[in-house]
């Protein structure tokens, strides 16, 4: 605490002429500390620092973060809009990132069509800067468009001269071919006479994010996502929720509030254990709670309404503990009244005994060693492919036997 009440009063020294550059590095490492989060700390020195130096493109940059890490999303998107009101990236490239970084908070909040404004606004100058490949395949990617995520790999693939496929760690070759399988899968699957729904049941975020990635869910592009698609669902979570319709999960007296590392406010369902972790901080959540129950309503909703048409693969990732025999015991009834299909995707290291039923196929994929699933620069590697083409040939596998059995 010392040192922070030195650094704020030293503040002004700091910033002296041209010593700016350097403050901007500490500042930012400063900004990742938890208790400068919870402090406020960060944004007092970011307030300060912006007074001085008004257009300085490190300082309105470190203002614009301040409240990401709460996943204060509306407060995030008002700053940056507020400075991109006042700096024109066209002008000076070094504020596109007051463009890219709203993709997060988009996303978050699934604001696609605001996303989709930007992205299209801006096009054209993330090929001059050429080093934001990676987020703007994730915003598109949140939309559902392959066809421009191959003609993003395509351009920047374009740019390379030295023989490489890599920018930024990424490999766009294998990028574009994954882009491509997406895009072929997608309107593939689409143009199916018997469509057939591929849904999550968690237990993280893995099986609707991979899908989707690929081109193996129906509703890409679509905000109204399943209660399963991005929750924490652990143990046999998933299959009592389904066994029970929901019910302990409409209720909100069944939750409570907490904090993450971060600051950001977080919802618990307390008979479970259950987490959101994607739906954390004040403009999701809201001061009363009341934004994030009727958000979980309408995410129940989402999944009863897709289940109830029948003859879907629920799509079941295991990456810790889970009692199989009493999940599948839970599940058969469920999937023979809606015909349907279960795939149990074992991503641990540790293999598990499945029980045998007609109507689920067991399938165990450990993640690579040091693998980060959802990391650009480990999921374009070739043993990120690698692991990608496994699961999503198990997934392609049980879609057609879904739909034979229309």
């Amino acid at each position: 605490i010392r040192h922070i009440r030195w650094i704020s009063q030293s503040l002004p020294a700091m910033f002296v002429s041209g010593n700016t550059s350097p403050c901007h590095y500490s500042l930012h490492l400063f900004a990742k500390t938890n208790e400068s989060q919870h402090a406020g700390i960060v944004q007092k020195l970011s307030d300060q620092a912006l007074r001085l130096f008004p257009d300085d493109v490190g300082f309105i940059l470190q203002w614009t973060r301040c409240t990401d890490a709460r996943a204060d999303w509306n407060e995030s998107l008002r700053r940056r809009e507020l400075m991109l009101k006042k700096h024109n990236p066209f002008s000076n490239i070094h504020f596109l990132p007051l463009v890219t970084e709203c993709f997060l908070p988009l996303v978050e909040t699934k604001n696609f069509p605001y996303l989709n404004r930007i992205v299209t606004q801006y096009w054209e100058l993330f090929f001059v800067d050429g080093k934001c490949g990676a987020a703007v395949y994730y915003a598109l990617e949140a939309l559902g468009d392959y066809k421009r995520q191959i003609e993003l790999c395509d351009r920047l693939l374009s740019t390379i001269e030295d023989g490489s496929s890599a920018i930024e760690g990424v490999d766009y070759r294998n990028l574009r071919a994954l882009a491509m399988s997406a895009f072929n899968y997608h309107t593939l699957l689409s143009a199916q006479k018997e469509k057939v729904s591929v849904l999550s049941l968690g237990q993280s975020c893995l099986p609707y994010t991979l899908a989707n990635r690929w081109g193996l869910i129906d509703y890409a592009g679509d905000a109204d996502i399943t209660i399963f698609d991005l929750g924490a669902f652990s143990r046999n979570s998933a299959a009592e929720a389904i066994r029970t319709d929901f019910s302990s999960y409409l209720q909100p007296e069944n939750y409570y509030q907490g904090v993450d590392p971060s600051g950001a406010h977080q919802m618990f369902h307390r008979p479970s254990g259950v987490h959101f972790g994607h739906e954390r901080g004040r403009t999701i959540i809201g001061d009363d709670q009341a934004a994030f129950h009727s958000l979980i309503r309408r995410k129940v909703d989402s999944f009863s309404r897709r289940f109830n048409k029948g003859h879907t693969l629920l799509v079941f990732g295991m990456v810790g503990e889970c009692d199989l025999p009493k999940f599948m015991e839970d599940m058969n009834p469920i999937l023979v009244e809606k015909k349907s299909r279960l795939l149990v995707l074992n991503l641990t290291r540790d293999h598990v005994a499945c029980p045998e039923h007609s109507n689920t196929a067991y399938i165990h994929i450990p993640f690579p060693v040091d693998y980060n699933w959802n990391g650009i620069n480990d999921y374009t590697t070739d043993r990120g492919i690698a692991f990608d083409i496994r699961v999503t040939s198990a997934i392609l596998r049980q879609i057609e036997l879904v739909a034979n059995q229309i």
